[in-house]
């Protein structure tokens, strides 16, 4: 769970670091983010697996390369989100991805979605809805789209992970980060990115976010499913404290009414899942 938390803490910051990007455009931000990411996981691949990488990329198979389409995909929303609308906005509207991955699981492969899920889903919509109508009449509306399309294709690559048993997808994930910088540089001018910008993309791509993955995905080994959404609310909370104190940007008041909506619906659905998992371990403790 430490490891899981330190993986949120450390990648909170994204949102206010993307604001700080001031002389760059949407597309060339995309291109070195993703792409120094991409770079980043392919040589931890080629160290790590050595004489069997090859093997590794191959055995993603189809769903690896799913994966890859979707979270490139995710990774381009999740930008523009950043950009074009608040941090607040953009991470209160991902905290909604657990309920997107609870009804793609059950549309696409069959997996149960328990009642209370379902109606910790409903109470989150209308959280969802507060948080985009405070946005009609500001410009922030493109922004919450993009953030609420962010939400569900991480959802969908979450169920294909799930479909794909034992595969190791982190080939898929530094795919993803080459197929999204593959689109920023055919959008994108590279050569008229300023130092400062630079400095912070390259900041984002080697340091924080391989090492955010690192942490997270290294506790999720070991936390189950329903604790792992408990602990991504550590970026939903200080994603927007750092927008605050970095860039002065204050939440709106619907965003807040919004998010304290999802948020306590996301908690007590988690929060149930938990004691749910719990009592089931100590009945089949005590019928050994």
């Amino acid at each position: 769970m430490l490891l899981s938390a330190a993986g949120m803490t450390v990648i909170s910051p994204d949102g206010v670091l993307l604001k700080l990007i001031s002389g760059t455009g949407l597309w060339t931000v995309i291109l070195y983010r993703l792409g120094f990411l991409a770079v980043t996981l392919a040589l931890a691949l080629a160290i790590y697996y050595r004489g069997r990488v090859v093997t590794v990329w191959r055995s993603m198979g189809h769903a690896g390369l799913l994966s890859s389409l979707l979270l490139g995909a995710a990774n381009l929303t999740f930008v523009g989100a950043m950009l074009h609308t608040s941090v607040a906005d953009t991470l209160l509207l991902l905290a909604t991805l657990p309920f997107w991955s609870a009804l793609l699981g059950r549309v696409c492969i069959g997996e149960r979605v328990r009642l209370r899920t379902w109606g910790a889903m409903l109470v989150a919509v209308s959280g969802i809805v507060l948080i985009v109508s405070g946005s009609l009449g500001h410009g922030k509306l493109v922004g919450d789209l993009l953030a609420l399309a962010t939400a569900i294709l991480q959802a969908a690559n979450l169920v294909v992970w799930r479909r794909s048993g034992d595969r190791n997808m982190l080939p898929a994930l530094c795919l993803s980060g080459v197929l999204a910088a593959g689109v920023g540089l055919a959008l994108g001018h590279p050569a008229a990115t300023t130092r400062h910008d630079m400095l912070i993309l390259a900041f984002l791509g080697f340091v924080q976010q391989p090492l955010a993955m690192t942490l997270f995905l290294s506790g999720t080994r070991y936390v189950a499913a329903a604790e792992v959404a408990l602990l991504a609310l550590v970026e939903t909370v200080l994603g927007p404290i750092w927008a605050w104190i970095g860039v002065g940007e204050v939440p709106t008041a619907t965003a807040i009414g919004g998010g304290v909506i999802v948020v306590a619906a996301i908690l007590a659905n988690s929060w149930l899942g938990v004691r749910e998992q719990r009592r089931r371990r100590s009945l089949a403790a005590r019928s050994l």
